[in-house]
């Protein structure tokens, strides 16, 4: 999102599709007021949401009433955008349930009664994705490495006839060099950052039956760097060890409960927004115009061509252009800050195979379903809430995790073991409800700002908000700004925008160990 200043105006670029009809809008060629459509309680282009406040963003004065020369015809909410925020960024590294490494297989082909412990490191590589529905906005962390160090260990014992074993481990890891985090609003089309129509009765506002002339679209990539992440997991089961046997392989059925926690930044994001409205079709290539608004007294023309081979005119009376949401950013400090955890049950089946009295391979499969949960914070949105931006959350059993392992064992004496093990874990989930956390207080002052009007510094510029209005009435009457942030309030019960099932994400991993098994 971006904000900029010019004179009596001020104006946010996307805004909720919900507050379509605060927008004001006259016409000329193509005039029209933009009334930002962020989707109803969805999520704005992750770009919107990360990208950096610009200056530019002020002069987009596409919505003025003829009392207040106001062009913030909206206020927008994480819904539309999360990752963008233009971010709601990421989620990051590596799931929560691996199989405890999944090659950490409890080496029951060489322990099936006492105590045994099983230390080891692992390097791991990851890739984490979360996609939103409504904004089709993408954002994915590739080529994530980890060190991982982990302990696991276990009891076997007797009950009755009946073989039993408990056991339970953890694991801690540290993100390994750098890997990149892409935030994609290119590849799913885009988002819609405002819709213009033909103000036809000249009362200010969209009307039904209004002629809607066109949309401005937008399409966003960013790329930053993420390092320094970390992650922890622990896992208690229990099971019946050499439950039956197939030929010469014994199985272990287990239930368990795992958890998983991990964390990931992104540091010197780079981006590239561009609003496009006219599009043309070339040699089988779709090519768009970047959208421009030039405001003529209180109403805002956006002009076209009818073919791309010919320039774009000026219209009359225009004697300033705003470039809208087209501009590039950068962002040195930390973007984005993902917190993702996914804990719940699972089922498990070990299998082991003795090859010789020095040598042993054992198999591990493992279906979970784990809640999740993800926590971010976007520090460049001064208009959210900080430290918690925004919460992606589904209930236990709403996501799935598979897990898989082989290990090889060789004796190195009578008691300890040397492991060699690859693992793969894959989570996903598909319907997560999101939550966006608004800056209440940023919000609050902005309608102060409107209704008192005056001079104001906003990150280091000065803005003129008018000479203000008696009333709340009269404000809510003839500020287009005023009427978004009102109805924003009561789209977003104490400034926290709920939008269901927007968030579907996916986490994998595969990885390579070496430990030390031993028995007691």
């Amino acid at each position: 999102m971006r904000e900029s200043n010019k004179g009596k105006d001020f104006y946010m670029a996307k805004f909720p599709s919900f507050l379509l009809r605060a927008a004001v809008v006259a016409a000329v060629p193509v005039a029209a007021n933009a009334a930002g459509t962020y989707y109803t309680g969805n999520y704005q282009s992750p770009q919107t949401r990360y990208s950096t406040q610009s200056y530019a963003s002020r002069y987009n004065n596409t919505t003025q009433t003829r009392n207040y020369n106001t062009g913030n015809s909206s206020y927008a909410s994480y819904s539309s955008s999360r990752p963008t925020v233009g971010t709601r960024t990421t989620q990051t590294t590596v799931a929560r349930g691996q199989t405890q490494s999944a090659s950490q297989v409890a080496t029951s082909g060489t322990k099936k009664q006492g105590f045994w412990l099983n230390a080891g490191i692992s390097h791991e590589v990851a890739q984490w994705q979360f996609e939103m529905k409504e904004s089709k906005s993408i954002l994915h962390y590739d080529n994530i490495g980890w060190n991982v160090l982990d302990v696991r260990g276990g009891y076997a014992f007797n009950a009755g006839k009946t073989k039993m074993q408990i056991d339970a481990g953890f694991k801690y890891g540290m993100q390994s060099g750098e890997s990149t985090m892409v935030d994609d609003d290119i590849t799913n089309g885009g988002y819609i950052s405002d819709i213009f129509f033909v103000d036809a009765n000249g009362n200010g506002q969209y009307d039904d039956g209004e002629e809607i002339t066109g949309t401005q679209d937008g399409h966003a990539l960013s790329v930053g760097k993420s390092d320094g992440g970390n992650m922890y997991g622990f896992n208690a089961g229990f099971g019946l060890t050499d439950f039956f046997q197939l030929g010469s392989v014994k199985f272990t059925p287990s239930i368990g409960y795992r958890y998983l926690k991990y964390k990931l930044e992104t540091k010197n994001n780079h981006g590239l927004a561009v609003d496009s409205y006219t599009c043309f079709n070339i040699n089988g290539e779709t090519q768009c115009d970047p959208v421009l608004i030039f405001p003529i007294g209180n109403i805002s023309s956006v002009p076209t061509r009818d073919n791309p081979y010919n320039y774009i005119q000026v219209p009359a009376g225009a004697t300033m252009v705003n470039t809208a949401g087209t501009f590039y950013y950068s962002q040195p400090s930390v973007s984005h800050s993902y917190e993702v955890e996914w804990s719940g049950p699972y089922l498990a089946m070990d299998m082991d195979y003795q090859i010789n009295n020095k040598n042993a391979v054992n198999g591990r499969f493992e279906l979970g379903l784990p809640g999740y949960t993800s926590t971010g914070d976007q520090p460049y949105r001064y208009d959210w809430a900080h430290p918690k931006s925004v919460e992606d959350k589904a209930s236990m059993g709403s996501a799935y995790h598979l897990g898989l392992g082989a290990n090889w064992l060789t004796a190195l004496t009578d008691t300890v073991f040397l492991t060699l093990g690859l693992t793969y874990d894959y989570y996903s989930v598909s319907d997560a409800d999101a939550k966006t956390y608004l800056n209440a207080n940023y919000y609050e002052t902005e309608l102060s700002r409107i209704k008192n009007g005056g001079t104001y510094t906003v990150n280091g510029y000065e803005v003129n908000y008018g000479t203000g209005f008696s009333s709340d009435e009269e404000m809510l009457a003839g500020s287009a700004a005023a009427r978004s942030i009102v109805a924003l309030k009561e789209s977003c019960p104490g400034w926290t925008c709920s939008v269901k099932s927007e968030i579907k994400s996916f986490y994998k991993s595969m990885g390579i160990r070496v430990g030390v098994n031993a028995k007691f």
